[in-house]
Order: structure tokens, then C-alpha cells, then sequence
């Protein structure tokens, strides 16, 4: 009997990086999916993150030795023949040397080619299972390490290619892959799980052609840069592979609306940042398809997203039935091409005249008042001065002068108008705006589901910034934070507190380097011994440490190249002496003690 079994990997706390927000939740999320509503059996599924329970007998914690133990033993002792097998992996990955990591637990970005996990040795674990069907997805965040320029996923697309393995990559390599406060998950794993309850993507082809459409659009809707998923098929005829079991294993039936779309509600476990998502719909340009087979994707039929109960909404239908008609003539399309064509031109034509009618009358329309209405109040003089336009709105009342308040729905327009520049501040100002629509007033729901999404993402604005080490800029995004949601607003004060501690520590850690640089001098191996033990005073998840560790990579290897030139110039005890001030636990260090113990050996005779 087929079985299906999967692995989910899911980091946010790094020893050695700074941490993520939501990988956990990502991998956490699929978990439950797969085991809770599609009919993975728990007993074949692995779930490693910081905090979750050991599996027979062994400790979960995705650190590199347990997630290399672990997959080779579900591999090797708990699949058979026919199996389907899952990977999912969220968390930091990076491209070094030409070849792709991932980075677990206690991967350190100063020796990534013997902390970090080879996605070659991996997907190589994977292809000697005894399975039917591999699907490997990988959602791999950018680390500050990696070099401006350098592209994560190249390697791994062209491995799967190679090993037939179906992989879908969360981004293209020149892209990022984000999460969001907005939706508390990464918008990969957010558009994966959308797809799989819609009932759309019970096989590889229509996964490709749900994310494809799904997650651009959801970067659009949360105004950050496109992100596009890369499925790699090989060979194409595996697209049709189905991926999931039976459909009664999926409880499409549930999620279904009307017209086949799919009803967002609480039961679907979505917050409430992802069901306002599902009331937007945005028609984007096809970026074109990434799989290696030639997946044909119809095009998208554009729906209404009526909001439901709840705060929830029908989503749009992403797929076409793949034997859908295409339904009416060409003859038809023509005459209704003509009809509408002509109903919009007379509806302009009849727009322009009613706009500027006073010069195609040629005179000033009559006054429809009474003779004894405009006996009692006259109509105003001509004024001497410009002339308003016919078409500008008016903004003065008849008879008492005061200014007409601007309606609703200009208050949200031009609350969306703020959100052009991105900016942590433009968020605030939507937010201050929209907020001065009152509860009575129709657009008060949307307005408060767009002023909690807003809200959130000036908190993802300074989380950003504290990854990066900007904790100065984080500060200053976070107290932009509205209290509309009081919990996401302690949360920023709790984040502000932290970040000036750490702000205060980078401005230690900072000159600290700065001195290790000033003891460098080029040759003098004692100076680089000097550096490194003033850069190695920084500790793990104190700002600067990745720096100060690929300082002290470099460092060691420039003393081993010095060691190695005395050893050449057969200035063999000079080369040991040197060779000793390579620190342990660095790149260099193993080259170092090898070359200690040959020229050791030469003295010795």
C-alpha cells in the first residue's frame, strides 16, 4: 500500500546567525496540513524545529548532525517501495563556492563548507530512498553573509535536474525570499498552503500553476518586490505526478464556495492578516513558467473576492479546469467586442460634452431658479479673478459657506496614495488617515483589516532593518507603530527595548573591529594574531560577530600563507612557529596542524 511521509525542517533561532521570524511556523504549518487534513501518517512524518518533540528515541533539533541522522534513517528504515516522499526546508541558505548550503541550527557562516548541509549530499539522501515520488521544496532566506551579487538556488535547480528529483525553489536566484508579520508566515509557504486546501495542486503541473500566480500576487498585495517560484521537472512527463493522496484525503469539499472558489474562515486556520489578503484579487503579466516541462497554464479567469462572515472572503478560482470549454464563437466575441466598443465611445463622447457644454452651447445655461427666487437672492456676480474650472469639486456648501467634508472613500483613496514610497513613515500615515473613517460608514471593515495589515508591516519594515544591523533605523520604524492591536504594539515597545540594548553593543563591537583592523600589518603574522584576539572578545549573537568571524577567517589564512612561505624558504621552525598562531574551529586550522606536523618531521632529521 502507498504511504505517504514527510520531512519538515524549520529554523528561526541560529547559534551563529540572526534569527528568523516565522521559518518554524512555516514548517510547523505544512506539518499539521499534511499529517492533520491530507493523510500523511504522523508515525512516517518528521517535524525538526527549536522546540519540537523527539522522534523515535532521538532529539529533533535541527542541527546539522541530527537533521543529516534523522533523514537518512526515515529514508532507510521507514519508507518502502511505492512510498511518496515530502522535504520542506525553511531557513537560511547560502551559496559558497559555487555550491548551495543549508544552514541548520548551528551552521557558522565563518566554515560553511563543514557546518553547513551540501543540498548535493542531501538530495542525494533522497534519491536512494525507497520511493515512488520525491518532492523536495526549499525555502531558503538570504544571510547577511552572502557576497552582493552571489545567487542561492542555481546549484540546487540544476542538481534536481540532474537527479530527476521534482524541487520547487520559493524564489528565482536573483531573488529574495521574504516572510511578513502581515500574514505571521513566509509568502512561499502561505501561497503553498492556499494551493493545497483549494484542492488545485493534487499534482505537480497544478502546483506550479497555483504558486506561479499566487505568490507574485501576494507580493503585490503586501507591497514588496516580486517573488517568483522555480519548479524544476525532469523529465517533463512527471509533471502529472500526483503528489498528494486520494482526494478524499484533502477536504476540498469544505473549502469550496460558491463557483468553486475558496472560502477563507477560521476553521481553515488562516489569522486575520491572511484573510484580508484573500479579499484582494490582482491580475498580473505571466512571468512566464519555470518548469522544465512544457506546463501548459491557462490563463487566469479574474473573479470577485466578496468578503464573508467573519472578515473572511472567497478567493479567486487561480485554475481553470484543464478541459474547461472555451466556450462561444469567434463570430460572437466579435459582435460582443463591437457592442461593448461602441456603448463605451458614446459614454466618453457624452462625458466630454457634459463636461465643457458651455463652449459647445456657445452661452451660460439659465438660471432654473424661480423669477421670485432670484428677485430675494440674486446670483452671484461674475468674479474679476480666475475663473474655476466647471469640472474641479466643490467644496463649499450652498447658503451657509462651510467646507463639505471629505467623503469615506476619498479618506481611504488618499490613505492608499501614502503607500507609494514603501517607507516605514508612509505606512504610519495610511494608517493616521484611514483612521478617521468612523464605524457607521460602509468601507470602516476594509479600512480596519487595511490599517492592521499596514500596522504589521511597519513592524516587518523594522525587523528587516534589525537583520540587517540597522538597529538604529529599526528603532525609528518601530515607533511608528500605531496601537491599533495591542499585542502587535507591546510587541514593537518589547523589540524597541531590545534593539537599543543591541545598538549599544554594536557601537562597542564596532570599534572593537575597528581596533583589530589598526593592528594588521601586511606580512607581520604576530599582527594578525593580535587582530584575532581582539575580534574573537565579539560573541555569538552579539551585533557584528559575523563580521569579526570572516575577519577571523581571513586573518587565520593569511597567517597559514606566511606560515607556508617561511616552509618554502626552508625556514622550517619559523614556519611552525607561524603556523601555530592559526586559531582552532577556523577553515585554516586543519592545513595549518597538517602542515606543522611535515615540517616537524623535516627537522627531526
Amino acid at each position: 500500500m502507498k504511504h505517504h511521509a514527510c520531512i519538515a525542517i524549520g529554523i528561526n533561532q541560529y547559534q551563529l546567525l540572526q534569527p528568523l521570524s516565522y521559518a518554524q511556523e512555516d514548517a510547523e504549518a505544512l506539518y499539521g496540513f499534511l499529517t492533520e487534513e491530507a493523510g500523511f501518517a504522523p508515525e512516517g512524518c518528521l517535524l525538526m524545529t527549536d522546540s519540537s518533540p523527539s522522534l523515535w528515541g532521538q532529539s529533533t533539533y535541527p542541527n546539522r548532525e541530527n537533521i543529516l541522522r534523522l533523514t537518512q534513517n526515515l529514508c532507510a528504515e521507514h519508507l518502502q517501495q511505492g512510498d511518496i516522499l515530502w522535504c520542506f526546508f525553511s531557513g537560511y541558505g547560502v551559496s559558497y563556492e559555487g555550491k548551495d548550503y543549508l544552514m541548520p541550527a548551528d551552521g557558522n557562516p565563518a566554515d560553511i563548507g563543514g557546518t553547513g548541509i551540501p543540498v548535493e549530499l542531501l538530495l542525494n539522501t533522497l534519491k536512494n530512498a525507497p520511493t515512488e515520488t520525491v518532492l523536495v521544496l526549499v525555502d531558503m532566506n538570504r544571510s547577511q553573509i552572502v557576497k552582493a551579487g552571489e545567487t542561492i538556488g542555481s546549484q540546487t535547480a540544476d542538481l534536481a535536474r540532474e537527479l530527476e528529483i521534482p524541487t520547487v525553489l520559493s524564489c528565482r536566484p536573483n531573488q529574495v525570499s521574504r516572510e511578513t508579520s502581515a500574514l505571521r508566515q513566509g509568502f512561499f509557504t502561505t501561497a503553498l498552503l492556499e494551493g493545497l486546501r483549494s484542492g488545485q495542486c493534487t499534482t505537480l503541473k497544478g502546483l506550479d500553476r497555483f504558486l506561479s500566480d499566487r505568490l507574485p500576487e501576494l507580493c503585490d498585495h503586501h507591497l514588496r518586490p516580486k517573488q517568483e517560484p522555480l519548479m524544476v521537472v525532469n523529465p517533463p512527463g512527471k509533471a502529472h505526478l500526483v503528489i498528494l493522496p486520494d482526494a478524499n484525503g484533502v477536504p476540498t469539499a469544505a473549502l469550496a464556495g460558491r463557483n468553486g472558489n475558496m472560502t477563507v474562515g477560521v476553521a481553515d486556520g488562516l489569522d486575520r492578516g491572511q484573510m484580508a489578503v484573500a479579499t484582494a484579487r490582482i491580475d498580473l503579466p505571466d512571468a512566464g513558467n519555470a518548469i522544465d516541462a512544457p506546463v501548459d497554464r491557462p490563463p487566469v479567469s479574474p473573479a470577485n473576492a466578496v468578503p464573508a462572515a467573519g472578515g473572511g472572503g472567497d478567493r479567486p478560482n487561480l485554475q481553470k479546469p484543464e478541459d474547461a470549454d472555451n466556450g462561444g464563437s469567434d463570430k460572437s466575441f466579435l459582435q460582443q467586442l463591437v457592442l461593448w466598443s461602441g456603448a463605451t465611445a458614446l459614454v466618453l463622447l457624452l462625458g466630454v460634452f457634459l463636461t465643457n457644454r458651455s463652449i459647445f452651447i456657445g452661452q451660460q445655461e439659465a438660471d432654473p431658479r424661480s423669477p421670485a427666487e432670484n428677485a430675494q437672492n440674486p446670483p452671484p456676480q461674475k468674479s474679476t479673478g480666475a475663473v474655476k474650472p466647471q469640472n474641479q469639486l466643490q467644496t463649499v456648501q450652498a447658503g451657509n459657506g462651510t467646507k463639505q467634508a471629505p467623503s469615506s472613500q476619498q479618506v481611504w483613496a488618499e490613505a492608499k496614495t501614502f503607500l507609494k514610497d514603501g517607507s516605514a513613515s508612509s505606512f504610519n500615515r495610511a494608517v493616521v488617515k484611514a483612521r478617521t473613517i468612523p464605524a457607521s460608514d460602509p468601507l470602516y471593515p476594509q479600512a480596519q483589516q487595511d490599517i492592521e495589515r499596514w500596522s504589521l508591516t511597519i513592524l516587518d519594515i523594522a525587523n528587516g532593518r534589525a537583520t540587517r544591523g540597522d538597529f538604529s533605523g529599526a528603532i525609528g520604524a518601530a515607533k511608528l507603530m500605531p496601537d491599533v492591536n495591542k499585542p502587535v504594539y507591546n510587541q514593537s515597545k518589547e523589540a524597541i527595548a531590545q534593539w537599543e540594548e543591541l545598538s549599544k553593543e554594536q557601537q562597542v563591537n564596532t570599534a572593537l573591529l575597528s581596533a583589530a583592523k589598526g593592528q594588521i600589518k601586511r606580512g607581520a603574522a604576530s599582527s594578525y594574531s593580535k587582530g584575532i584576539q581582539q575580534a574573537t572578545k565579539i560573541q555569538p549573537g552579539e551585533p557584528k560577530y559575523e563580521e569579526s568571524q570572516k575577519l577571523i577567517g581571513e586573518w587565520s589564512e593569511a597567517i597559514l600563507k606566511i606560515a607556508q612561505l617561511r616552509g618554502s624558504q626552508g625556514k622550517l621552525k619559523e614556519a611552525v612557529e607561524t603556523a601555530s598562531l592559526v586559531p582552532s574551529g577556523t577553515k585554516s586550522y586543519q592545513s595549518a596542524q597538517k602542515a606543522i606536523a611535515s615540517w616537524k618531521a623535516k627537522l627531526k632529521r
